[in-house]
């Protein structure tokens, strides 16, 4: 396998675990009780959440990316363990479905990094 396809599954590994951990911290931030409460930071998270009377949409959204990201690393997984466990065929057929890797491994680590990048914000 070549150097691009081993970068374009650590690009979508690192992004799928990216998300995992920005959904989590959604979550955590959204089940936080007042005892929980250990700084500033989490204080000034409780008092807009028991301020404000519309539900965050950020939990919807983490609880959905959770299950996204997991779906997300076995399929980056099973992309992997297929290639490398494919019958060497033609040249041209390898480079075909080695590009085809690249391109599904690129468009999942590309919407893992769009799912975080709106949960941050």
């Amino acid at each position: 396998m070549s150097q691009a396809f081993d970068a374009a599954v650590e690009r979508a590994r690192l992004a799928a675990t990216d998300l995992l951990a920005a959904a989590r911290q959604v979550i955590a931030w959204n089940s936080m009780r007042p005892e929980d409460a250990r700084d500033d930071v989490d204080f000034a998270v409780l008092s807009r959440r028991i301020t404000s009377y519309a539900p965050d949409w950020r939990l919807d959204d983490a609880l959905d990316d959770v299950d996204f990201a997991s779906r997300a690393r076995a399929l980056i997984g099973g992309i992997s363990a297929s290639l490398s466990a494919s019958a060497p065929g033609p040249a041209e057929k390898v480079v075909t479905t080695e590009a085809d890797a690249i391109a599904r491994l690129s468009a999942l680590a590309a919407e893992c990094e769009r799912r975080a990048r709106v949960l941050r914000s």
